[in-house]
């Protein structure tokens, strides 16, 4: 079983990563799978409120990376306590450190201009892609819900997985609401966050043994016998 899933995870993070490639030569290049950039941020902009505004404004503040790292360390603490180990502290916080890291050199490799400034309601001057709020978030979602619903029930894990999902989707969307990111960019941030989840989850099913697992059996101690 430990094989099977290792394999498993490979090939997830192979495939991830393949994705991931492409999309940055599309980016790097203005391929095809950047067309629909421009349209989505234009209907987003042309369609902003003053209530849509404060919530995406929220939103993004919270999932900021600052603020990212700073629940990191909180989520992995209070999972260092509920398991009784400082495994799941230190892949909480080494996913989402290593998923930022990865996410600001990434920026510095395409180097893609975010959109004009005209559209943008926070000023952000760096590169674009891919969204560093969205890697982010996915490294911190998806790898607390591994560590805490990887060994439940399937569905408790697919409620789990919806909730992580509908998170990932408003802090994507409020990235192009508020003109900062192209549609491509959140979708990479979405990919390379995913590709450390990946890592971080097979390497806590490694390390960390389901709880009741139960322990080889021993051979009993040869007893001498007297007499017949």
């Amino acid at each position: 079983m430990p094989h099977t899933s290792a394999a498993h995870a490979g090939l997830r993070m192979s495939a991830l990563t393949l994705i991931l490639a492409v999309l940055c030569v599309q980016v790097h290049d203005g391929g095809p799978l950047t067309g629909a950039d421009v349209p989505v941020t234009s209907w987003a902009v042309g369609n902003r409120s003053a209530v849509l505004d404060h919530a995406a404004l929220l939103v993004t503040d919270l999932g900021s990376p600052v603020a990212t790292v700073a629940l990191a360390v909180i989520c992995g603490l209070a999972l260092a306590w509920h398991r009784r180990s400082a495994i799941p502290a230190v892949l909480v916080v080494g996913t989402v450190g290593a998923a930022t890291t990865a996410s600001t050199a990434l920026k510095l490799v395409v180097e893609r201009s975010r959109p004009a400034l005209d559209l943008q309601e926070v000023l952000e001057t760096d590169y674009s892609f891919p969204s560093g709020h969205v890697t982010g978030t996915v490294a911190l979602l998806g790898i607390t819900a591994a560590i805490l619903l990887g060994r439940r029930r399937r569905l408790v894990r697919v409620c789990g997985g919806a909730v992580v999902g509908c998170g990932v989707v408003i802090v994507a969307a409020t990235r192009v609401y508020l003109g900062v990111h192209w549609l491509t960019d959140v979708v990479a941030g979405a990919i390379l966050g995913a590709v450390f989840v990946t890592v971080g989850a097979a390497t806590y099913g490694r390390v960390h043994p389901p709880v009741g697992t139960p322990a080889p059996s021993k051979p009993l101690p040869a007893v001498d016998r007297v007499g017949g």
